[in-house]
C-alpha cells in the first residue's frame, strides 16, 4: 500500500512539473534602461522611461487621441500578470489605467483604477471594452463594477494581479511589499469579444502613473497570490534596483 502511496506521488509531482515548465514567461520587464523593443511598441507621446519605471504621462489631449494608447507587442490568450503601479496627485489623483487583450485597432479589455481621493467613482476598479473606432461601444461592464479592500492612495506604490482564463478574469490587490493579495473583482465576457490581443497603457492630460516590476505569463497559474515572488529573478531585480 505505501509502495502504492509513494508512486502516486510521484506521478502527481511529474504531473505538476510537466505543467509547470510548459508555462512560458512572456514579458520580464523591470523597466532600467530604455523601453525595450521585444516587448513594447509604446507611444512616444506619452510613454518614458524615468527613474527606472515606465511613466504613463500626457501633458495634453482628451484621451481620444492614437497618442493616448500606447501598446506592447507580445500576444497572449490565457494570462497571469502582476505589476507595480504608482499613482501620482498632480495635476489631480491620477488613474490608472490597463488595456489588455488589445489590438491598435481599439477592439480590447480596459481595467480603471482611480484612487480613493480621486473623482468619479473613488477607491474603485471597473471593467470596460471596447470595440473598434466606434466610440459608442466604449462601454463600462457595470455589474462587475467594485470598490478596493483597501485604501488606495495616491504617492504609494501598489501590486496587482490579473488573472485571465478564457473569457473569465479575477483581479488581486496588495501594498507593494506585502505578503498575501486581496481579491477585488471579476469580469465574465460571456461574448468573449476579444480572445487574444497584447498589453496596452491609456492616458490623457489628467492620468500620471508608474509601472514597474511586470510579469506577464501565458498561464494564470504562474502568479502566486500567498508570497512575493522569490528565486533568482526577484534576487537579480533587487540588485538591480540597489
Amino acid at each position: 500500500m505505501r509502495k502504492i502511496v509513494i508512486l502516486c506521488i510521484l506521478i502527481i509531482s511529474a504531473l505538476l512539473l510537466c505543467q509547470m515548465s510548459n508555462a512560458k514567461l512572456l514579458v520580464e520587464d523591470d523597466f532600467k534602461g530604455k523601453l525595450k523593443d521585444k516587448y513594447w511598441k509604446g507611444q512616444k507621446e506619452s510613454w518614458d522611461i524615468k527613474n527606472e519605471h515606465l511613466e504613463i504621462h500626457r501633458v495634453a489631449g482628451d484621451g481620444n487621441g492614437a497618442e493616448d494608447f500606447g501598446y506592447g507587442i507580445v500576444e497572449f490568450e490565457n494570462f497571469g500578470l502582476r505589476l507595480d503601479f504608482y499613482l501620482f496627485s498632480d495635476p489631480q489623483p491620477s488613474k490608472m489605467e490597463l488595456l489588455f487583450r488589445a489590438n491598435e485597432d481599439l477592439h480590447f479589455y480596459q481595467l480603471i483604477i482611480t484612487p480613493s481621493d480621486g473623482f468619479g467613482r473613488p477607491n474603485s476598479a471597473r471593467w470596460y471594452k471596447r470595440e473598434g473606432n466606434d466610440r459608442g461601444t466604449w462601454n463600462e461592464y457595470i455589474d462587475f463594477r467594485d470598490e478596493f479592500p483597501i485604501p488606495i492612495e495616491t504617492k504609494v506604490w501598489y501590486t496587482l494581479a490579473l488573472l485571465g482564463r478564457g473569457s473569465d478574469f479575477e483581479l488581486y490587490i496588495k501594498r507593494q511589499g506585502e505578503l498575501t493579495y486581496e481579491k477585488v473583482s471579476d469580469l465574465s465576457d460571456v461574448k468573449n469579444l476579444h480572445p487574444k490581443g497584447v498589453l496596452g497603457f491609456h492616458t490623457n492630460q489628467l492620468q500620471h502613473y508608474y509601472i514597474d516590476n511586470l510579469y506577464l505569463y501565458d498561464s494564470p497559474n504562474e502568479v502566486s497570490l500567498a508570497v512575493e515572488p522569490h528565486g533568482k529573478l526577484a534576487v537579480k531585480w533587487a540588485e538591480l534596483k540597489q
